[in-house]
């Protein structure tokens, strides 16, 4: 979702939503003309957030009588694709909706379900509550603020379980060599070193988003990606090569496996190591067990061109939809998302709020803080291809990456194929 920022849970969850919005007749109207009903929509991001919304619906409708809130949640994949598009296509669409800062919520804009809530923000119902940089990537060329911030979501790390390090005898590694090494060790130990699912693709997209930005340098990948460098050139396919070197270490059903099952084998303990993002602390406190975790981030290239500590990472938010019949009641909801009980909660939750100071009186996971600081001090912070960048270019670089780690092109094939593909959208 990345939400997840990409995250996953229950399939009624989505057959409740879709039902719902089966049934609903434009936005938030209803046979009551005095009645206010507001819609607010997202993906799952875990038991403990989305009971989260239940809470901040209650209080919303013990503080303004008379309003009711309906919270769609979708199984997180088909909210991310067809799920969102539906909802806003339909005769009662959300009132506000989740989504991820950067092209998505440009193109939100662009179909005119997105609203400019720049006066609101500056306001009084959010003072104090966001510093300026919290807005970053929720402009349109430059101008208008369209999301309220919720989470800054580290997209990728490497979570590994910590007593099968210790029992082998592991350091976490510092290059990528010596994650290789670390790989190889825990294979010959007769462990699956790696467990991803990459269903959907984007699970292999985010790992590959950042081992080519390392590779190739910031300014080349996003030239890449925004369609004005090739694909193919020998430093892209170079990169892919890294890429390819966890093939012999990762599951074989990678790339048919949902990310969330994946997310559940490491919690199992059925492999060692599980490249995810952030959200994953969302899962760990109910899933998790008795899993002695922990995280680093990617490893350095030492024949990389770029910034060899950056953070791969994006933040999140809820857009207002332009065409909502409650704006001012909606934005007044989605101000308990971000005052302080709202910013405790989510903290507690194991998320990372876009608020000031958001830990304050949390006794928060150190981990969740830790990923949080390591986002908010990134010397560069690299946002995935799908988020930060022309979507098709993304998908055919996704492709390229579940092919690659397949193994069922090498690293030239799955470029050249990618690049064909661009120039024939073209």
């Amino acid at each position: 979702m990345r939400f997840n920022s990409h995250r996953t849970h229950g399939a009624m969850l989505a057959v409740v939503a879709v039902a719902a919005a089966a049934t609903l007749a434009g936005c938030s109207s209803g046979s009551d003309p005095d009645a206010v009903t507001i819609r607010v929509a997202m993906g799952s991001s875990g038991d403990a957030v989305d009971q989260g919304f239940e809470v901040l619906k209650e209080e919303y409708e013990a503080k303004y009588p008379g309003r009711t809130v309906e919270i769609i949640i979708q199984e997180d994949d088909v909210y991310q694709t067809t799920g969102l598009a539906t909802l806003l296509s339909s005769r009662e669409a959300p009132d506000a909706y989740f989504e991820w800062s950067g092209p998505r919520m440009r193109g939100h804009v662009a179909d005119g379900d997105g609203a400019d809530i720049s006066d609101a923000l500056q306001g009084e119902l959010f003072a104090g509550r966001f510093d300026e940089n919290a807005f970053n990537n929720m402009d349109v060329d430059g101008s208008g603020i369209y999301m309220v911030p919720w989470t800054g979501d580290v997209t990728n790390v490497v979570w590994y379980d910590v007593d099968v390090f210790d029992d082998l005898g592991l350091d976490v590694p510092a290059t990528w060599d010596e994650y290789l090494e670390a790989n190889q060790a825990i294979l010959d130990a007769g462990l699956l070193p790696m467990v991803e699912g990459n269903k959907d693709q984007w699970p292999v997209g985010s790992i590959a988003s950042h081992i080519v930005s390392r590779m190739v340098g910031e300014e080349q990948y996003a030239a890449v990606m925004d369609g004005d460098a090739p694909m193919n050139s020998p430093e892209m396919v170079a990169a892919l090569e890294k890429l390819a070197e966890l093939t012999p270490f990762v599951n074989p059903s990678i790339n048919a496996l949902a990310d969330d099952e994946a997310m559940t084998q490491f919690f199992l303990q059925k492999a060692v190591t599980h490249q995810i993002g952030s959200w994953l602390m969302a899962d760990a406190g109910e899933n998790a067990g008795d899993l002695n975790f922990d995280y680093f981030n990617l490893p350095a290239f030492t024949d990389g061109a770029g910034d060899q500590e950056s953070v791969l990472g994006i933040s999140t938010g809820f857009m207002v939809n332009e065409k909502s019949a409650y704006p001012q009641e909606t934005l007044e909801f989605l101000a308990l998302l971000a005052d302080e009980d709202g910013t405790k909660m989510w903290a507690e939750a194991g998320l990372a709020p876009m608020t000031i100071d958001p830990f304050k009186g949390v006794d928060a996971d150190p981990r969740t803080v830790a990923l949080a600081e390591m986002m908010g001090t990134a010397s560069a912070l690299v946002a995935p291809a799908d988020s930060g960048h022309d979507i098709e270019i993304a998908a055919a670089f996704y492709d390229a990456a579940a092919s690659v780690i397949g193994g069922t092109a090498t690293p030239q094939e799955a470029a050249d194929t990618a690049q064909s593909r661009i120039d024939s959208a073209n």
